[in-house]
């Protein structure tokens, strides 16, 4: 018997380029999905975010996914199980599927950071979320709060303040 494994695309992007038509705006925040469900036959997806002032998501869980945090430059505060750290150029944190977490950008300067989560179908969640946004001077929670528990993530509080 012959065990066949899917093959999957080799591709480059360059600083500015994602794996979506055009950077996604989450709440203010610019994600570049740099490595999306599609290629990596749902293992992993990997996000670039450019986190201006204040902006993070709400307090909340993920019941699939495991997501890891690195900071490129600047500084966020980051809460995993109740547990807070400023994390600045170089600083990581890992939240595993059913952690409650968080981030925030408290600092005067846009933060830079990678995200990896695994498995992948997040980038699917976010790009949903981008449209939802899309045009909106603010978030619709309510519309946002059903979308995250058809993806599997429980809303617990808002954001870090």
């Amino acid at each position: 018997m012959t065990t066949r494994t899917p093959t999957l695309a080799a591709f480059t992007l360059t600083s500015s380029e994602g794996r979506t038509p055009q950077p996604l705006n989450i709440h203010g925040a610019e994600l570049l999905v740099k490595l999306a469900d599609a290629d990596t036959h749902g293992a992993i997806a990997i996000f670039h975010e450019i986190a201006p002032r204040l902006s993070g998501p709400p307090l909340h869980r993920h019941t699939y996914e495991d997501e890891w945090f690195y900071v490129l430059n600047g500084e966020i505060t980051i809460e995993v199980d109740g547990v807070r750290s400023v994390l600045s150029k170089g600083g990581s944190a890992f939240a595993p599927r059913g952690t409650v977490h968080t981030f925030q950008n408290f600092s005067d300067s846009p933060a830079e950071m990678l995200a990896m989560v695994t498995p992948g179908r997040f980038n699917l969640f976010l790009e949903e979320v981008a449209s939802l946004d899309a045009g909106q001077s603010t978030p619709d929670v309510a519309a946002t709060e059903r979308l995250m528990n058809d993806y599997g993530l429980e809303l617990l509080g808002p954001p870090l303040s």
